[in-house]
This record gives C-alpha cells, structure tokens and sequence, in this order.
C-alpha cells in the first residue's frame, strides 16, 4: 500500500482486530503467518483489477478476505513487536508506576460498572430473557376488553366466561393452540405426616401442549379427567381425581421419588392421584406447586377464565386480535345481548408478565447509568490530571515522530486497560450486590428465579467495561495530543501543563456529575418523604401485640355450614381461655393483607329509591371480639355478640366513612341495609367504627360493611372457607406463635396454618414495593454524590497546585488568608452552581417518571428540591474548602520558587 493514509488506516484496524485474539501455538504461528501474508499480497493484487474481474472472481474474494479477517484476529495478538503489544506493556508500566491512581480509578470504576451489572442482570432475567418455552413471542394473552366492562373489577377486565373460551378455541384459525387457567390459589396439601400449604393451579388439558412443555415424569390431563369435574361457582371445583406436581414440590415433600406416579395424596380434601411431574423450573402460571384440572362452566355470567393462545406461524397479532373479535361479535349476536360492541385484545404472555415491574426495573437502570457516568468523569477528570504531567513525555514522543494517531492509541490502550480491571472487578462486586437485590426485593417482582450472572450479563459487563473505557479515556487522548511543539519544547512549557481547554473540560465534568448526582438525590429524596408519609399514615387500628395467622376449611371435609361452625366456636373458645390471650377473633378479609379486599359490592338503603352515586362498601364477615382484638374503636352503638346468631335479626356495623356517605345529616344507627345477599333480606345497622386502611395504605377511607360470622355463615359457607385469626396477646406476639399452631392443631391437626406472623409484618410486607425502590435509589444517590464530591475536590485540588505560583505571589503581595480561601472557593462553586442550575431543569423533567410512586408527595416538591440542593452545596463547599484551606496555607517563599 503505496498511500500512507491507507497504510496507517491498516495498521489501526489490524490493531482493532489483535484486541479480540487468541493465543496459538508457536509452532502453528510463523506457518499461519506465511500464509497469511501470502494470502493478503494476492488478494491485493486482485483488488487492483477489481473492475475487470468476473461476479464469480469477486465473491470468491470477498470470502477469502472473510476468512482472512479471521487469520487476522489469531496471527496478529502474537507479533509480540507489533506496537499494540508495545501499548499494552507500556500502559501496564504506568499504571503500575502510579499505583495509588490506578487503584483509585478502577475502584471508582468497578462501583460504577458492578452496580449497573447487577441492575442489568435484574432486567435481563425480568424483562430481556425470552420465555423458556418453544419459539415464546408466538404466545398470547387473551381476553375482552371494553370501556364499560369491570369497572370494579380488575379481574373481569382479563378473565373470560367458558363458552367464550370453548367458542375462540374452536373457531379461531388464526390459534395453533388454545388453553384457560383460572391462575394459582393457595390450597391445602395433606395426607402426610404434616399439612402443607401450596399453590394450585387449575387449568384445561391444552395448557401444557399450548405452552410447549413436556412432563419430565408421568402425563398431562386427558379430557375424560376435566370431564367428570363439576364447577360450582360458588365453591370451586370439586370432585378432583388427578393432579399434576411441579418439581420443586415433587423435591420437597416427597423426596424426589421416582414411583410417584400412581400415588394419592390429598388435594383441597379430594382424593387425586398424581399422573405427573413437571420439569424443574416450570411452575405456570403465578408460581404454581401444583395443577388441578378446571371444568368451564356453562353460564355465561361467571368470567373466571385467563385464556393464553399459541399463533399459528406467520399470524401477526393484529391478524389474531380481528379474527378473534369478529368471532366474539357473532357470539354477542347469537346470544341477543345488548352489551357494547365487544373486542377482544392480544398481549404477549411475557409483557403480560412483568407489565407492572416494568416501568420500575428501567427507572432503576436509567438510575444506576447516571452513577456510571458519574464515576466515568471523576475517572476522565483523573485521567486530564495525570496527562497534564506526562506533557513532557508526549512532546518529546511527537518530537521523535510519533502520529498523533499513535499518540492517542496508547492513551486508549491505557484507559481501556482501566476499563476492564474495573469491569472485571466489578463484576466480582456485581455477584455481592445481586445477591443483596434477591434478598431484599419483593416477591411480588415476577421471573426473579430467572436472574443471575449468565453469559448475557458477562457480555454486557464486557461491552459496558470496553464502552467507558474509551468514553472517560477519549478525551484526555485527544487533548493530550494537541500539541503546540515549540512552546512545550521552551524552558517554560512547565507553564502550559494548565492550558485553557485542559480546565474548560474538566470543570464541563464537573458539572456533569453534579447535575446528574443533583437528578439522583431528588428522585431519591421524593421516594423517601413519599415512603415516610406511607408508614405515618393513619391505619385505623392498633397493629401492635396482634398476631395473625390464616386457614382454609376445604369443602371436602366441611361440606356445610355446620361443619365449619362448629370448628370455629372450637378453635375460638381454646385460644380464648389461653392466659396471653387479651381477645381472639376470626375475619374473612384481614386488613392490608393479602385477602384484604374480598368481596366489595352494592348495597341498597331501606325506603331509598334514588340511586346514591358510589354506594358500595367492602363486605366483611366477623366474630364478635374482633374490633377489641384489632384496637378498632367504636364510635356508637354497640358490637357483636354471642346473641347474633342465625335464628336472630340480622344486624350490621358499619364504617364511619360509609354512615356518612349513606346518612351525612342524620343518625346511621336504626337504618336498614340490604346488601345482596341471602335474597331481600334487610339488616339493621347496630353500631357505626372507625375508618380502616383494608386493602392499601394508598388509599382512602375504606366505605365497610360488618356482619357477624355466624349470620354469613347461615347464608353462604363459601364467604367463610378461608378466614384469618386476629389475637391480641399480651406479651410479644411471636411468643405464642407456637401456643396457636398447638391450639388449632388439636381441633384439626390436617389443616396448614399459613401467613403467620405479627400484624406489624403484615404491614411491613405492604410497604415491601416502595422500601425496596427507595433504598436501592437513595444507595446510587448516596455513591453519586460522594463520587461528585470526589470529583470536586479532584479539580479544585488539581487546579490549587497549578496556580501555586500565583497563589504565592498574591501572598506575598498582601493577599490576606480570607482572600485565598475565597478566590479557590469561588472557583469551585461557579462549577456547582452551574451544575446545580442543570440538575434542577433535568430533575423537574424527570421526577415525573416517579408519579406512579408517590404518596402525598409531588413530583415538583419545594421541600425535597430545596433540601437536597442545599445539601449537594454543603457537600460541594466542604470538597471546595479542603484544597482552599491546603492553598492558604501555602508559604509565598516556596510559592514563588515553584516555576
């Protein structure tokens, strides 16, 4: 190549190429290398007649140059006199001979790069990783959606009745595959030697086959199975006789044997023998333990089905979503119905999985990258410093014939050889920090048995170590090897190490890191005054020395009303007559957890015949010390007792928040309500309590409806399988966590106690989300404003040694030390000032992302902005004064002789 500029551009990208080589054997080298060689001069040959060559000529070239690329990459790492293993050897000399600097670099570095791995990997295994079934983007939710449908219900919104589902199964060309679950519910195990609690999932036949799983043991339903099931929509399935284990609960309670198959255990008081095992890690949907099969009940008022549809290949969803629409319309027509028009949406099983974690697992990531560039410009920052005192060296190199080309290669070799100890030892921090994420983060965050230090983590790592490398190493390259000869080459070129650009740069990362530290601690500072004002809220009851636990009567073995009666007045009186026992009572939705909303309807006024907008209030069934055990006060009239019983008028006791929305001028006690059950029967409200945060701490007065149990119990079993205890101990309530499982197992030692713990836990679990968020931002915050502090006291520091002289001379001149400490300060607060100014334009911006987790707190807060800006300024005037009060100390003799 006769052009030097081809020449050098060869040579650059041949040292590209060595990055990414391998070692090969000695023996194997000079021979490889001849051939290579030889095989280039051809080649350059050929490309000299590229226009008279033929199409077969020149594709035969282009793969002989392929195939020589990848010549490149196992020759050239081994040319030990090429100049990049001369860059290498070189860089590695001067890290070591500074290793105070490069320690501190790839320290910086590795906080950097380890946490936003470790953020990376949450991501990937969250909202990156395919699914593990076959070709998983073809899978499909699907359910109706319209703008009047549920607007109470969460759950109708996405479940479907089973005509529907039998009708889209059957006539949609566009589905491979169709199946329903009704998702998984806690449920009891028993039959061995304790209870256990698991996770049931009752699902048609075609799940497995939709999905593409297969049974590592045994099979999956056959029709004849979902067949004989009978479906009350009042109790569940019933009448189970197979069931289906997932691996982890085939491990745990059954030691992994191999002859499960055939065997009967119980199942939610059924008889079922268990067909098959699935494989390890399948446990869809909801983290299931176990699957039931479902029968589809043939009403058409009773959506309870999810329905998950596999698309034939080359069906785009759009394509999917218009047929199963069109199908869904004749439906509404054949049936005469009046609803809107129907439509039927489509979302990817996956989005539909992790949609809620979503927005807050990116927030995260965007929140751990401004910590990595941070940490990139205290880094750059260093690296300027450390070039202005090699200017010396890089003339003298340029002087000799070194390109600048040349000259910014090795700067690079040496940032890059920063960037990937950083990452490796970032890497080392990532597995720590990951760890200490699993832990702490709720459980509520799906796939998280999918996160972990893979090789896509490992990849990123690399790339993200690669990436800073030559973005915090690019510019100090570039303005080191902007050299002026003549001038660094004279007696006083000392004088030039400060040039001006050197300083613009370097105060420009300055406030960068400012800005972006500013953006993070007011993102954190909304989430912890939010956070704050979550625990402080009101709860409407007294959760201290109040212990809970919760149980579920299966129909099988307490098939009526009596039954279960029976076994609560038993249970009752023994936990009554314990001495640490202060009351003892049972509910059917235990406030702020995880049944806390149950049944939420209408209701009717006696003698009202205009509709009362928002009438509708929580239903909730209790024994009668259940106020006094949970410190709920009443505010009049009485509580329940033992006198409220079946046979008895039925009474109720309503919240404060409902008496005044149903009676604001008059008095509630007397009236009658209706609440929809048991036909038209009419209850008499006995006693009015106060407001109770019952499904969220979030929001606002909960409108609720009291009946006694027994009352409930008489009309519908159903509301009262599955009900929580509430004591009120007089010691720590963990201490008679053992006395209450003793207690109950003696009236019925095959039920599994589940959910026991103190009621301060349960609403420590509530406040699980945003604790998990708030810490895990105000940690990056905390990093970032020690690095911008860090940076700050670099450059003030850096720019106090240059300007010694100066400083001496002023001194010596009368400057007083109040002088000195003013003119280093100032220099240093015009850069955080400027910072601060952009950090609050970004923040403003910004911080509405975080609307959705806020709590009495808005995204513009004047409190939070104020603060944290004033404290960023404390801090940045402390990183200020060190290096000021360093600079008047400074004695003018040795000043002026500092040239």
């Amino acid at each position: 190549m006769k052009d030097p500029i081809q020449a050098t551009r060869f040579r650059f990208w041949l040292w590209l190429i060595a990055l990414v080589g391998v070692i090969v054997p000695r023996r194997l080298r000079a021979d490889w290398k001849q051939e290579w060689e030889a095989e280039l001069q051809h080649r350059e040959a050929l490309l000299a007649e590229w226009e008279k060559l033929n199409w077969k000529t020149k594709l035969d070239l282009l793969r002989r140059s392929l195939g020589a690329f990848w010549d490149a990459m196992l020759l050239q790492p081994l040319r030990l006199e090429d100049d990049m293993f001369q860059d290498l050897r070189f860089g590695i000399r001067m890290l070591l001979k500074r290793p105070g600097f490069s320690a501190f670099a790839i320290l910086v570095l590795a906080f950097g790069i380890g946490a936003t791995s470790a953020i990376f990997s949450v991501v990937n295994g969250v909202l990156l990783r395919p699914l593990p079934y076959p070709e998983p983007d073809r899978l499909m939710m699907v359910f109706p959606s319209s703008e009047h449908r549920g607007e109470h219900s969460s759950n109708a919104i996405n479940t479907v009745t089973g005509p529907d589902y039998v009708e889209w199964r059957n006539q949609c060309q566009s589905c491979a595959q169709m199946a329903a679950h009704t998702g998984a519910q806690p449920g009891n195990l028993t039959g061995g030697a304790e209870p256990d609690r698991v996770r049931i999932a009752r699902v048609t036949g075609s799940l497995f086959a939709t999905l593409g799983v297969q049974p590592m043991l045994g099979r999956t339903f056959l029709p004849e199975e979902t067949g004989r099931l009978v479906f009350s929509s009042d109790s569940g399935a019933t009448g189970n006789t197979a069931v289906i284990l997932s691996y982890g609960l085939w491990q745990r309670r059954f030691g992994a044997d191999p002859a499960i198959i055939g065997k009967t255990v119980k199942v939610e008081g059924d008889a079922c023998a268990v067909i098959g095992v699935m494989p390890d890690g399948f446990t869809f949907p909801d983290e299931a333990d176990a699957w039931l099969p479902v029968a589809l009940n043939p009403k058409r008022n009773n959506a309870y089905l999810h329905v998950i549809a596999r698309l034939q290949s080359g069906v785009t969803p759009a394509e999917a979503q218009t047929e199963l629409t069109a199908i869904a319309l004749r439906l509404q027509e054949g049936a005469s119905q009046s609803n809107p028009e129907p439509r039927v949406s489509l979302m990817p099983v996956q989005e539909y999985m992790v949609g809620n974690a979503r927005p807050s697992l990116l927030i995260l990531l965007g929140a751990v990258s401004f910590v990595l560039l941070i940490a990139c410009a205290n880094v750059a920052n260093l690296l300027l410093a450390r070039a202005a005192t090699r200017q010396k060296e890089i003339t003298i190199r340029s002087a000799l014939g070194a390109s600048r080309l040349r000259i910014v290669r090795q700067l690079l070799t040496e940032s890059l050889l920063l960037g990937l100890l950083g990452g490796g030892l970032g890497l080392l921090l990532a597995f720590g920090v990951l760890n200490l994420l699993l832990a702490a983060a709720p459980r509520e965050i799906p796939r998280l048995n999918a996160v972990g230090i893979d090789r896509w983590v490992f990849g990123f790592t690399l790339l993200l170590s690669v990436s800073t490398g030559i973005i915090f190493g690019i510019a100090p390259a570039l303005q080191s090897s902007r050299l002026d000869l003549n001038a660094t080459l004279k007696e006083g070129g000392a004088q030039m190490i400060g040039g001006t650009a050197r300083h613009r740069l370097r105060g420009l990362l300055v406030v960068a890191e400012v800005s972006l530290a500013l953006m993070l601690l007011i993102g954190a500072g909304l989430l912890l005054k939010s956070f704050t004002r979550l625990r402080e809220t009101r709860l409407g009851f007294s959760p201290d020395h109040v212990l809970t636990a919760s149980l579920t009567l299966p129909e099988a073995d307490y098939p009526t009303a009596a039954h279960v009666k029976a076994y609560y007045q038993q249970a009752l009186a023994r936990l009554a007559a314990r001495p640490e026992v202060q009351a003892a009572s049972i509910i059917n939705a235990l406030p702020l957890g995880k049944n806390g909303a149950r049944i939420q309807g209408d209701l009717t006024v006696e003698g009202d015949t205009a509709e009362r907008p928002g009438a509708r209030a929580r239903k909730l069934a209790i024994s009668p010390d259940y106020f006094r055990a949970l410190g709920i006060p009443l505010l009049k009239g009485r509580a329940f007792d033992e006198h409220d019983t079946p046979d008895s008028p039925g009474v109720l006791i309503i919240s404060e928040a409902l008496a005044g929305r149903l009676w604001p001028d008059q008095e509630a006690l007397g009236k009658r309500l209706n609440i929809g059950f048991s036909g038209e029967t009419w209850r008499e409200v006995v006693g009015v309590v106060g407001d109770v945060k019952q499904q969220e701490l979030g929001e606002g007065a909960s409108p609720a409806i009291y009946q006694p149990y027994s009352q409930v119990l008489n009309s519908r079993r159903w509301m009262l399988g599955d009900l929580t205890f509430v004591i009120r101990t007089a010691a720590q309530p963990q201490s008679f966590a053992a006395g209450l499982v003793s207690e109950l197992q003696t009236v019925d030692k095959q039920l599994p106690l589940y959910d026991l713990a103190p009621m301060e836990q349960v609403i420590a679990q509530k406040v699980a989300d945003p604790r998990f968020y708030m810490l895990l931002l105000s940690s990056f915050s905390a990093l970032a404003l020690t690095l911008a502090a860090a940076g700050i006291y670099g450059v003030i520091s850096y720019a106090v040694t240059q300007r010694t002289h100066e400083i001496g001379i002023r001194m010596a001149l009368g400057a007083e030390v109040g002088d000195v400490l003013r003119l280093v300060i100032s220099q240093g607060m015009k850069l955080v000032l400027a910072g601060l100014a952009i950090g609050l334009a970004g923040a403003f911006a910004l911080t509405r992302l975080l609307t959705g987790f806020l709590y009495q707190v808005s995204t513009t807060d004047p409190m939070t902005f104020t603060a944290l800006s004033s404290l960023l300024v404390a801090v940045a005037l402390l990183a200020c004064y060190l290096p000021a009060r360093r600079a008047a100390k400074v004695d003018p003799m040795v000043a002026l002789r500092c040239e």
